[in-house]
């Protein structure tokens, strides 16, 4: 087993691999740079903490062309500006992927301890909690349709109903959904399970919009065409932040939601969380609820 470094290791992981995280070769990489040809029973608790540090003080990266039209490789900058908590929590998720995957092959040794036990992680802020209204998203919608993209309307009302995310959207297909009764099915999710998104008649109406007349089947609802400077021109007409992303969306199902006294389960249905601790951001907005303990438990 000592034979075999971190870097062999790690590199036929990454070769292995076929989740959905896109970044997780980019961010085990990181590691390969820190551990190199080290025995992977060599590594220990103190020497991730170390790493931790050392991607802390190299903080972001800008990648860059090589400037060459006949070269594809690109090159990296350090910006000198900080890595957020949540960037550096991947990096430590993906080395701990690294480690459950050898044990899972049974590649370590028995008895092996983790060095991933006791590691830290950088304390993360409660997330994007939005403050908008039922009216400010009928707004947006109605901006989208101003827009050449004749999508950008229909794909904005289901992102902000449902909660999806743009990927799982731009994967659906039109026998994926059902305008009758109102709901989509996506068969695998970021978290990895399927779930039944549902959405209301006026969203269903936005999608009947842009069904095809004939040939539906497996035909892409949405694509994956490109929207950014549609999206910010909706965003600058509906008269909101221009620093939403397409993701806020999936932040403005949640507190629409929850304003409206939907529960934690509810919510966590809603979105696909697997624990409530996402869902719990919301759950300040729910004062309606709130009010009516109160009041129970005070008259």
């Amino acid at each position: 087993m000592d034979s075999l470094s971190f870097r062999d290791l790690a590199i036929g992981v990454c070769a292995a691999y076929s989740g959905r995280d896109p970044s997780f070769r980019t961010r085990l990489s990181f590691w390969i740079d820190v551990f190199g040809d080290r025995a992977i029973t060599s590594i220990n608790t103190d020497d991730v903490e170390d790493g931790i540090d050392a991607l802390v003080r190299r903080g972001k990266l800008h990648h860059y062309p090589s400037g060459r039209k006949d070269r594809l490789d690109t090159g990296t900058l350090m910006t000198g500006r900080e890595l957020a908590p949540s960037t550096i929590n991947r990096h430590i998720a993906a080395l701990g992927t690294f480690f459950k995957e050898l044990k899972r092959r049974r590649r370590l040794p028995r008895g092996f301890v983790s060095p991933m036990r006791g590691v830290s992680r950088q304390a993360e802020s409660a997330g994007r909690v939005v403050s908008v209204t039922v009216e400010d998203v009928r707004r947006l919608v109605a901006t989208c349709r101003l827009s050449r993209n004749a999508k950008l309307a229909a794909i904005t009302a289901m992102a902000c109903t449902t909660g999806l995310r743009l990927g799982a959207l731009q994967e659906l297909r039109w026998n994926h959904v059902n305008l009758a009764e109102r709901f989509c099915d996506v068969a695998r999710t970021k978290n990895g399970a399927p779930t039944r998104a549902r959405f209301p008649e006026w969203v269903a109406e936005e999608l009947r919009r842009i069904r095809p007349e004939v040939g539906e089947g497996s035909i892409p609802v949405f694509g994956r065409k490109q929207f950014r400077r549609a999206w910010q021109r909706a965003l600058a007409d509906a008269g909101l932040p221009d620093s939403w992303t397409f993701h806020h969306c999936r932040h403005i199902a949640a507190s629409i939601l929850a304003q409206s006294g939907a529960n934690l389960p509810t919510i966590m249905q809603a979105l696909n969380h697997k624990t409530a601790s996402m869902a719990l951001r919301y759950s300040h907005l729910n004062t309606s609820a709130l009010e009516q303990a109160i009041t129970s438990a005070w008259n």
